[in-house]
């Protein structure tokens, strides 16, 4: 990276930009102007409140600036599978069908600052910026490869293999923001539903980890002592999908 260039991503002042472009890997000088051209429009959503529902259609990119939110599918009233955890950093609106419309319903878990891109611009910038449109590219890989990853948690694990598995992925997702504790603010009730066990499972999980000297979850914090051998329980592999990016600017 040029000192210029670097000079002008430390000057960057748009939050939900920044965190899209942080996304994206091997951006110019010129992607990241035509990116900063982008209008943003940005609101707060509530815990609990919903950014978009299965079959909406979506017209807007969502990049989640702070908070948490849940892509999720629901079977009934009482049944739904968690599909991913939303981090600060993450966009949301790229899984839909042919219709343009969303796979999935966004819940928010906690309170969200969330910016709000129209999808035809970000159509535009794409045509015109190789950058641009491969970093969406990069985007859409990572989805896919977490996708995997959860399927093949659901599909093929025990109990304690599915909760390693999602502790070492929520850990690694955060882990060059935070070199200590992560934030976790997920009940037990939610990791249930995102690994198709009960409660009463997932409970029994955490406690035997926790006895093994490898997890402690404390006011909203997971601690890993251990991230190797916790990701070697599960056969968790870190796809190195970190945004590079954004973190060297936090550190700066």
């Amino acid at each position: 990276m040029t000192e210029h260039l670097r000079a002008h991503l430390q000057t960057a002042q748009e939050p939900a930009i920044f965190h899209f472009g942080s996304a994206m890997r091997d951006l110019t000088e010129g992607d990241w102007l035509a990116l900063n051209n982008l209008p943003v429009l940005h609101r707060f959503v509530g815990r609990g409140r919903t950014l978009l529902r299965e079959g909406d259609p979506v017209s807007r990119l969502r990049v989640v600036c702070k908070g948490w939110a849940v892509r999720s599918c629901r079977i009934d009233d009482e049944r739904r599978q968690i599909l991913d955890f939303i981090l600060p950093g993450d966009i949301v609106g790229l899984h839909v069908d042919g219709h343009g419309a969303s796979l999935a319903d966004i819940e928010a878990l906690t309170p969200c600052e969330v910016g709000e891109i129209e999808m035809k611009a970000v159509e535009r910038l794409a045509i015109q910026s190789p950058g641009v449109a491969s970093g969406l590219q990069d985007i859409l890989v990572r989805h896919l490869a977490q996708s995997n990853d959860h399927l093949v948690r659901l599909g093929r694990m025990n109990a304690y293999e599915r909760v390693c598995g999602f502790l070492s992925d929520i850990y690694t997702r955060q882990k060059d923001h935070s070199p200590g504790p992560v934030d976790f603010p997920i009940t037990q009730t939610i990791v249930a539903d995102a690994l198709g066990l009960s409660v009463v499972h997932v409970n029994r999980q955490v406690m035997q980890l926790r006895r093994e000297g490898l997890v402690t979850l404390n006011r909203r914090q997971l601690t890993i002592t251990d991230p190797d051998r916790l990701a070697d329980a599960s056969g968790f592999r870190d796809r190195k999908f970190s945004h590079n990016r954004t973190t060297y600017l936090a550190a700066e």
